[in-house]
């Protein structure tokens, strides 16, 4: 499963690239059949798409150790502020 969470859009990449090679290949192949194979790579990308959104959702809600950084950043530029006024009466 967790080789399908990883590779989703590649393995649908490539199913949608034989589709073609197939009509190529053989020209007289059922069109109801190919149609029916497109709704499916359609309604996969669908659910592909899903996943590296819910993949990316994720990461976003992870906390990046360069928050804390920047939070004390932060204080230190307010702190050098007030001093520098300080300074300056």
């Amino acid at each position: 499963m967790e080789f399908l969470r990883t590779h989703s859009v590649r393995i649908l990449a490539a199913l949608g690239a034989l589709v073609p090679l197939l009509v190529a290949r053989w020209p007289g192949i059922d069109w109801y059949g190919l149609a029916a194979v497109a709704g499916a790579l359609l309604g996969a990308g669908e659910v592909a798409q899903r996943v590296e959104n819910s993949k990316t959702r994720e990461a976003l809600h992870e906390t990046s150790p360069h928050d804390e950084l920047a939070t004390i950043h932060m204080q230190l530029a307010e702190y050098e502020k007030a001093h520098a006024e300080a300074a300056e009466r």
